[in-house]
């Protein structure tokens, strides 16, 4: 931090012109930069429309020793009609959004995850 503000000075910049960049504001970024990023490909096994992964569980054996074990989630992928596209769109879904979708229809249950068909349309 000394030293940005020792260039800064340099440069002829006052102190509040320069930018310096703190943990947390680091932290924000990168968190926003991998929010961006939400399904890309190597996203893995995760609804393409909620964002739903795996869970973090345990395995507990007869004699009750207990070791981590992860408890898949039940994808498919499926290709719907968006009417507001105008077209398919192909994504990979959990069983419990495919509910969803019946229940409100995928251009509703899009909004409502703040999801872009366009990007899946094929």
């Amino acid at each position: 931090m000394r030293a940005l503000v020792l260039l800064a000075a340099l440069l002829g910049l006052s102190q509040s012109h320069a930018f310096v960049a703190t943990p947390s504001a680091v932290r924000s970024q990168a968190f926003t930069q991998r929010s961006e990023v939400f399904m890309g490909a190597n996203s893995g096994r995760k609804c393409q429309m909620t964002g739903r992964g795996p869970n973090n569980a345990n395995a507990i054996s007869f004699s009750h020793r207990v070791s981590s074990r992860k408890q898949g989630i039940n994808l498919h992928t499926k290709k719907i009609y968006s009417p507001e596209l105008n077209g398919w769109v192909r994504m990979k879904l959990a069983t419990k959004t495919m509910k969803t979708i019946d229940k409100y229809g995928i251009d509703a249950t899009a909004r409502k995850y703040g999801v872009d068909l366009a990007k899946y349309k094929l």
